[in-house]
């Protein structure tokens, strides 16, 4: 029978870049303990073989892990593929793997995990007398006595997936164990002081489904995961200087002034360059209609040069420029779109499927008939991007008719990249947020991407010129 440790290690590949994806998967269990030092891989056919990929594809993944040091290959008698979990070269590995992540990839990632821990937690508070309590116990208490963060990642792995196993959903334990090869290792990156109390934490989860208490149950492992992922999203912003701020030396009184200055100026900025790119945009479908009255749709096709200009002259502050037609006026969906894919280093045509996509309900979709620029509140794109954004968007009208909207999009990510130095010389727990509260910028990991609650007490509150965001200042410790 094949272990639960091979089950998350060698599991079969369904979809991705297969290569990358074999050498992160095995890379993951190295990290997360689930293959332990010295533990020899199988042969080459084997493991091509259990996760169904050639053999080729299989030697270009085990060569990039014997490049990281994570994997030593023997020759001779004996020999073999044998895991090396150096401990330093693994916490190089993690800091790299977890630069690669975004603020987004990270809150993303918490949510998920937090709904998975929640409902596992809950489903076992369902029926406590169904599984073993004692087990998921001492299993939770083991972090605390772990005497290296290797230890910890492996202890905190553990009472996860069997909290998970407890919900006796399958696919739910799945997703459970693909996340923590995924993340639980980072997660003890930085490890100092974290181990009490994440077993005061486990040992609060457990009292909760011992009691029969679904509804605490879900809260307490809720909690849990959140507080882990913010430490995480905290290391992730330190990384890039801009957080947490609980670590770094307080400035004077010039300086937060100055910092409030620079916020102001750069909102200013961020509204200027989107309302440029729409008015090019504005312009552009209107003389094109003008231009050739009878060819509908069709007419539009020059406006994408606007489009791909505006973009290039406003990165990188925007992600997305373009024109969304009205249906009343075309008699059809239409869309003329440029933006700039992850990676790329030049904006493009965006081409997409409209048959599902009901633009009119969405967020930013202009209540304004008079044509001014508006700026919607934060959302995720599910029907068009799937990125996390705030839209500014203004009617084009012609005749006094509707025409259409031109908009432009800038990523939520960017908006944080964009103001992170000036809140870095703010006092910890200072954010921006947009008019439905939702935090679109912060120095602290536990508020990005969450509704702004003033719990922890605020100094002051400005409203930002141009954007209907406000600048919450939080109270010096």
């Amino acid at each position: 029978m094949t272990s639960w440790r091979e089950q998350l290690a060698f599991a079969p590949l369904e979809t991705g870049e297969r290569g990358e994806e074999i050498g992160r998967r095995i890379r993951h269990a190295i990290e997360l303990g689930v293959l332990e030092d010295g533990t020899q891989l199988p042969s080459e056919t084997d493991l091509a073989a259990m996760m169904r990929v050639s053999t080729q594809t299989l030697r270009t993944a085990l060569a990039e892990l014997r490049h990281l040091g994570l994997v030593e290959t023997r020759r001779g008698r004996g020999g073999g593929s044998f895991v090396k979990a150096n401990t330093g070269e693994l916490a190089r590995v993690r800091r790299e793997t977890l630069a690669a992540y975004t603020l987004d990839d990270l809150r993303d990632i918490r949510e998920y995990r937090a709904v998975l821990a929640g409902s596992a937690a809950a489903a076992a508070a369902a029926r406590p007398q169904q599984i073993s309590v004692a087990r998921l116990a001492s299993l939770g208490a083991m972090v605390e006595s772990a005497p290296e963060p290797a230890g910890m990642a492996r202890a905190d792995s553990r009472f996860h997936l069997e909290l998970a196993a407890a919900s006796r959903s399958v696919r739910l334990t799945r997703q459970e164990m693909a996340l923590h090869a995924e993340v639980g290792p980072l997660i003890w990156t930085s490890a100092a002081g974290n181990g009490r109390r994440a077993a005061e934490e486990h040992a609060a989860i457990v009292e909760a489904i011992r009691l029969g208490q679904p509804a605490e149950a879900r809260v307490r492992a809720e909690e849990h995961v959140r507080h882990e992922m913010n430490a995480l999203i905290d290391l992730r912003m330190s990384m890039d200087g801009s957080a947490p701020m609980a670590a770094r030396q307080r400035r004077g009184g010039s300086a937060e002034s100055e910092a409030v200055a620079g916020i102001e100026s750069l909102a200013v900025e961020i509204e200027k360059r989107a309302v440029a790119a729409i008015r090019a945009v504005d312009e552009a479908v209107l003389t094109a209609l003008d231009a050739a009255p009878d060819r509908g749709l069709a007419a539009l096709e020059a406006v994408y040069g606007v489009t791909l200009g505006s973009l290039s002259a406003a990165r990188p502050v925007l992600y997305g420029v373009g024109f969304l037609a009205d249906t009343a006026y075309f008699g059809d969906t239409g869309i003329v779109w440029s933006y700039v894919p992850v990676g790329r280093p030049s904006p493009e045509r965006l081409e997409m499927d409209l048959q599902y996509y009901d633009y009119t309900s969405s967020p930013w979709w202009p209540k304004d008939e008079k044509g001014s620029v508006q700026a919607s509140y934060s959302y995720v794109d599910a029907l068009g991007s799937n990125a996390y954004l705030v839209t500014f968007s203004k009617r084009v009208v012609k005749d006094g008719r509707s025409v259409g909207v031109a908009a432009a999009d800038v990523l939520v990510s960017r908006i944080q990249e964009q103001f992170a130095p000036f809140l870095e010389t703010l006092p910890a727990g200072s954010c921006i947020v947009d008019q439905m509260d939702v935090v679109i910028a912060a120095n602290s990991g536990s508020l990005v991407g969450d509704i702004f609650s003033p719990d922890g007490g605020v100094a002051r509150s400005v409203a930002l010129p141009a954007v209907p965001w406000r600048l919450h200042v939080a109270a010096a410790e």
